[in-house]
């Protein structure tokens, strides 16, 4: 097995599938999730490691999805992953679903390291992150991350959700797979089997913990549809666009 890069052979299970038995959008996110998160222990920077040497822990802070086509139910498929290297204080990290050689799914994530304690953002160099890998430059997706303007109003507010234990990860802030159902559930199961996602992105930009109460927007344009998720104090954790 390479260092930089990590391939899994795979079968899409029931459980990842939507009502009509296609991939759903949140397996599509907790498999890249669970592919970095096994790479990193290969490559020796998992979060337990990152915390226990340098007291510092990962956080993804973007992601983007290009879907070609869906897997269903049962398609044998192979899970790609591999980082680009750091640059300041953000590493991108690539992924690639593929049936034979039909790509089906692209993805990046950008990837930060905050601080354990203080929370706040560490260079790369300041931890035990690798400097000798020789990394792939290939892009799975080279359009650039896009900025989000947060112009939402009390009319574009679908429902109220609070944190609950379930939500929360080895962070114990919400997992980042928690916010995508939340985004769905503004559709109905009718509306989302009409539905065939191609672009999908997520920008994380606060934290929500436990016990707190979320509201989820949602407002369609020309473009696609376009989502926020704030804290009841208005601080934004999450903007997002699906096409």
């Amino acid at each position: 097995m390479e260092r930089n890069e990590l391939v899994l052979n795979t079968t899409i299970l029931s459980g990842q599938c939507d009502s009509l038995m296609r991939f759903r959008s949140e397996a599509a996110f907790m498999t890249f999730q669970d592919m970095a998160s096994r790479h990193s222990i290969i490559m020796g920077v998992d979060d337990f490691t990152l915390l226990e040497k340098d007291n510092a822990m990962w956080v993804v802070s973007k992601t983007k999805i290009k879907i070609n086509k869906l897997p269903l139910w049962n398609e044998d498929v192979t899970v790609r992953t591999w980082p680009m290297g750091a640059e300041g204080v953000r590493c991108n990290r690539c992924y690639q679903i593929k049936n034979g050689d039909e790509v089906l799914i692209n993805a990046i994530t950008e990837w930060v390291i905050i601080d354990a304690t203080s929370r706040t953002l560490r260079k790369v160099e300041t931890t035990s992150y690798p400097s000798d890998v020789d990394w792939i430059q290939e892009k799975s997706v080279e359009e650039r991350f896009r900025r989000f303007k947060d112009d939402f109003t009390d009319e574009d507010l679908v429902y109220k959700r609070l944190v609950r234990s379930g939500d929360i990860d080895v962070t114990h802030h919400t997992n980042n797979v928690t916010y995508i159902t939340m985004l769905l559930d503004t559709f109905s199961v009718k509306e989302l089997e009409a539905k065939q996602w191609e672009d999908i992105e997520v920008s994380y930009l606060n934290e929500s913990f436990e016990g707190e109460t979320l509201s989820i927007y949602r407002k369609e344009k020309e473009d696609g549809y376009y989502f926020s998720i704030k804290k009841e104090d208005g601080k934004v954790v999450l903007m997002a666009f699906f096409k």
